[in-house]
């Protein structure tokens, strides 16, 4: 009995088998398992790094950290108890997840928002400032280019007047079909003039040609207007320049300032007398609209949730722009959900073992196959004794074997025996090397069980449906 018994356990006198058909994988799921809680583990060190971050720029060091640090490892420890918890509070503990996970994913993703667009942001203020410079030059380019038009045909209009008065007189009389209102104003300076000139003469102005009172103040009308054309025409050579407003490399601040002293220099009355009407110039630019070129470090949380509540606006559609913006907290999100999902992953693993889910074990070699089953049709007869050779015992007892195996975490067999037959059974078991005699203690006794090579259970499977028996769950 004892040289057929010795056989079971195939790989120990033949040793070959485990390299032709190994039968289990030498990393077990607890090895993954662990992986995993490392992994959670990193996710969370991450996770308080960021919260840490985006806290310090609120309030003070100490507390920021602290803080940071109490809301990682409240997390953790949530997310496993929701991970293996099995009574009602779960629903709570949720709910405090949830609450909890949310004041981090906040500060989280100021920080990886700030990090993500600390350049791209600034850069797309300046250029933002660039066109907005630009359109600004444009439009008081055309607003004096049209106070210019209107000088030069002022100019024009007082040049031929001038000339009519020297060669015919009585240039006065356009006046009275004259609609233009610069040189209306003219009109009634002349007359003006020449009703004093009555009145202090005491008799009517003859008009005629020649250099007399209107002609003279015709032409201090006309150099009045040259110069007024002049100061239109300089004032536009400067905004067509830029008087250096659209260098490169600009600070936001300093483009700003020359916009602002361009526009400051406008002739606005000049402008205002050709046209006749209020200048129409161009709004100076708010710094705050374009500050975030050289405001990052005091006001990254402010710009961070704006670009936030952009991303939320009914009528916008998402954007390039907006990118880094969702990574960022989508990526906030994962870092503390992943904490979550690996707890409830070791508890799904924990369930399925509950429901007696058998670990995945391959059989022994097939040319074994035979030399093992006879060899336990052995065991069984040993330990039965005086009942080894009905069939049915045989049937009963190896069905009773069966259902005393349980599985622990790693999925490793254990025999835990009920009865003497079933200690007899594990003891010829560790004689032939196919188990090891373990303690355990329950109900404050020392028990003693059988810890089974992993081929020992498949194998007692396939005996026992070779007698046509069904397989415990």
């Amino acid at each position: 009995m004892t040289d057929r018994i010795s056989l079971a356990r195939p790989d120990a006198q033949h040793p070959e088998s485990r390299q032709t058909n190994p039968r289990h994988s030498e990393l077990s799921p607890r090895f993954f398992w662990r992986l995993l809680l490392v992994a959670s583990m990193i996710a969370a060190a991450v996770s308080l790094l960021t919260t840490g971050l985006g806290l310090d720029r609120y309030v003070a060091f100490p507390l920021a950290w602290s803080l940071a640090l109490a809301v990682q490892l409240g997390l953790f420890g949530l997310a496993w108890l929701i991970g293996v918890g099995r009574d009602a509070r779960k629903v709570w503990i949720s709910a405090l997840y949830i609450v909890t996970m949310l004041f981090s994913v906040t500060f989280s993703y100021v920080t990886l928002q700030s990090e993500f667009t600390k350049e791209i942001r600034p850069a797309e203020a300046q250029r933002r400032l660039f066109d907005a410079t630009r359109e600004r030059l444009t439009e008081a380019v055309q607003a004096v280019n049209a106070g210019v038009q209107q000088s030069a045909e002022v100019q024009l209009r007082l040049a031929s007047w001038l000339d009519l008065e020297k060669r015919n007189g009585w240039a006065t009389r356009t006046c009275e079909e004259e609609e233009h209102c610069y040189l209306q104003g003219v009109c009634d300076r002349i007359l003006r003039r020449i009703g004093r000139w009555e009145q202090e003469s005491g008799q009517p102005y003859r008009q005629g040609p020649g250099e007399q009172l209107i002609f003279g103040t015709l032409q201090t009308e006309l150099r009045t207007a040259e110069q007024l054309g002049d100061r239109l025409t300089a004032y536009r050579d400067v905004l067509t320049n830029g008087n250096g407003v659209l260098d490169d490399g600009l600070d936001n601040r300093e483009r700003l300032r020359r916009l602002d002293g361009v526009l400051n220099q406008v002739p606005q009355g000049d402008l205002e007398a050709v046209t006749c009407s209020a200048a129409t110039l161009p709004a100076a630019l708010a710094y705050g609209d374009h500050a975030r070129d050289g405001a990052m470090d005091g006001e990254e949380p402010v710009y961070a949730f704006q670009d936030l509540m952009t991303i939320f606006e009914s009528e916008r559609e998402l954007a390039r722009e907006d990118y880094p913006t969702v990574f960022a907290l989508a990526l906030a999100f994962f870092i503390d959900l992943f904490v979550l999902v690996v707890a409830l992953g070791a508890s799904t693993l924990e369930d399925r073992r509950g429901e007696g889910v058998l670990p995945v074990v391959d059989g022994v070699p097939a040319s074994f196959e035979d030399a093992l089953q006879h060899d336990i049709g052995g065991w069984i007869d040993a330990s039965l004794i005086d009942r080894r050779n009905d069939p049915d015992s045989r049937q009963d007892f190896i069905g009773s074997i069966l259902e005393v195996i349980s599985f622990g975490r790693e999925g490793e067999a254990r025999l835990i025996p009920e009865s003497e037959e079933h200690r007899r059974f594990g003891h010829l078991l560790v004689h032939s090397k196919a188990a090891r005699v373990e303690s355990f203690v329950k109900f404050n006794r020392v028990g003693r069980l059988f810890r089974l090579e992993d081929w020992v259970y498949p194998a007692l499977a396939r005996h026992l449906s070779g007698f046509g028996g069904a397989v415990p769950a």
